[in-house]
């Protein structure tokens, strides 16, 4: 028997099984795979998105679930004009076609409405702080007009009745009341002892002297509840005589016994003189 003959038959035939065998399982497994990929990815199982817009997050869950689906917050916005805690966008957008158990990503509207700071508007025309306070989205409810040492330039800034200074935090969208001057009053009064106040009793008091309050200061800045701060200095000080609608400096402090303290302006004419001499 011709021994290279019989080996070059056997090699060629063992190689051309191995082969057909290869190719075989190649095929075996690709099946596989595509069945298992048919399985996880539900082919030809689809569902259509439904529109989620102006629901709540949880009614938007239970929805879902019961085509198979998940939602997934990406982002949170505050839109004044929706209603809050609503759903006011959605990715997919609605009657697309998604597989099951995919997730549907959520833009909801904030929970809470935006605060923001009130801007000084004192000293500046009507005209001008309306603007101002648009452009931060609040809006004047209406103008009172009281006497002021500036005719026609906002004085004051109330909210709730209540008046509110440059930096306090007011909910956006809200309405404000804008107080503008219309010159001296034609007569004098005294000014009213505010020592010892705090600072919303002493501006209502100082309101119904027919005043308005200046400048306010403190001798350490509030970091939060203002409540604690007490008026240890007024400028001009209690019992003098001026124009109605002028202006009544302030200054706050946590340390009441800053009370006792004496101010220049404080001091009797008679004191004031022998200090000189």
């Amino acid at each position: 028997m011709d021994i290279k003959k019989f080996w070059k038959e056997t090699f060629a035939g063992f190689v051309l099984k191995n082969f057909l065998l290869a190719i075989a399982i190649i095929v075996a497994i690709t099946w596989i795979a595509l069945i298992c990929v048919d399985y996880y990815t539900y082919h030809g199982d689809s569902e259509i998105v439904p529109d989620l817009r102006g629901s709540y997050l949880e009614e938007a869950e239970i929805q879902l679930a019961k085509q198979g689906l998940y939602a997934m917050v990406i982002d949170s916005v505050y839109v004044r004009d929706k209603k809050l805690g609503t759903i006011i966008e959605q990715i997919p957008t609605p009657n697309s076609s998604v597989k099951k158990n995919r997730s549907i990503y959520l833009i909801i509207n904030s929970r809470s409405v935006r605060q923001v700071s009130l801007p000084d508007v004192s000293d500046v025309s009507y005209r001008q702080a309306d603007a101002m306070l648009q452009s931060i989205g609040l809006s004047v409810a209406s103008v009172e007009y009281a006497p002021s040492e500036y005719k026609d330039l906002v004085t004051q800034v109330k909210y709730h009745g209540r008046t509110i200074f440059p930096g306090t935090r007011v909910p956006e969208g809200s309405q404000v009341v804008l107080v503008v001057g219309n010159g001296l009053g034609s007569v004098d009064a005294l000014v009213p002892a505010v020592k010892g106040l705090g600072l919303d009793e002493a501006t209502a008091k100082i309101d119904a002297s027919s005043f308005i309050i200046g400048s306010v200061e403190y001798d350490v800045p509030p970091s939060g509840n203002e409540s604690d701060y007490v008026i240890y200095r007024q400028r001009p000080s209690e019992g003098s005589t001026l124009p109605t609608g002028s202006r009544i400096d302030i200054y706050l402090s946590k340390d009441k016994s800053r009370q006792n303290e004496t101010f220049e302006e404080d001091k009797k004419p008679e004191e004031t003189e022998e200090q000189f001499f």
